[in-house]
């Protein structure tokens, strides 16, 4: 593993954004039934956010949305990948079991009730930037492709990686022991949301990672 994969940056362009890197290893290790607990627990969690009238009453989904109006974007068109997961873990049960980069993702979000990413470590090509996507410029997943045109984007140096937007298949995980997880949030709620913490309860409760590198990464003006 090349020391660049281990201390990469991500430069964030937009303004009014915020990310958190976290690039995780698992252990190997037997995680007996301690991730029967943490997904349980975190179903439960979501299951506690129902109302009669908001099933997903966190305030970080409403500054999300507030967010995308912003940029023009209608998250009623184009929902946070939080919201595409929360509904879909909701919808069943429970979280999809089998792949531990996936998850591990549907706990963060889950806990959070904030858009969270993983990638497989070993397809970057950092640096990682945060932008809004360009004419042309397509994202696969889950449901086919995104024409990211004017969406914000995690881009690499090989094109578009990743958005807050799309969740990518649980497959693309599958035989990744080298993760990294990139959660995006409008600034004024990080400190509210606290990514880090998320993490580290996360490895702490599980086991199933340990810490290769993690940052935080603010919006820094492009340089003329």
């Amino acid at each position: 593993m090349t020391s660049e994969l281990d201390t990469f940056d991500c430069r964030v362009t937009l303004p009014g954004w915020r990310l958190h890197i976290a690039s995780l290893s698992a252990n190997d290790r037997d995680l007996g039934n301690v991730m029967d607990l943490a997904t349980r627990g975190a179903v439960n969690a979501l299951r506690r956010l129902r109302t009669a009238s908001e099933p997903l009453a966190h305030p970080a989904l409403a500054v999300i949305r507030e967010h995308l109006s912003r940029l023009d974007i209608d998250p009623g068109e184009t929902p946070p990948c939080s919201e595409i997961l929360i509904e879909r873990i909701i919808s069943r049960g429970a979280i999809d079991r089998g792949c531990l980069g996936w998850e591990f993702l549907s706990l963060l979000t889950a806990k959070s009730c904030a858009p969270w990413t993983a990638l497989d470590r070993r397809h970057l090509k950092p640096p990682l930037t945060f932008r809004l996507g360009e004419s042309g410029e397509l994202l696969r997943h889950a449901a086919g492709e995104l024409d990211c045109t004017g969406l914000p984007v995690l881009a690499d140096d090989a094109g578009v990686k990743a958005s807050p937007w799309t969740l990518g298949p649980p497959e693309a995980l599958q035989d990744a022991s080298d993760v990294v997880f990139v959660c995006y949030l409008p600034r004024e709620l990080f400190r509210e949301i606290g990514p880090k913490s998320h993490v580290g309860r996360a490895i702490w409760m599980t086991w199933a990672y340990r810490f290769v590198f993690e940052r935080t990464c603010s919006y820094r003006a492009v340089e003329s």
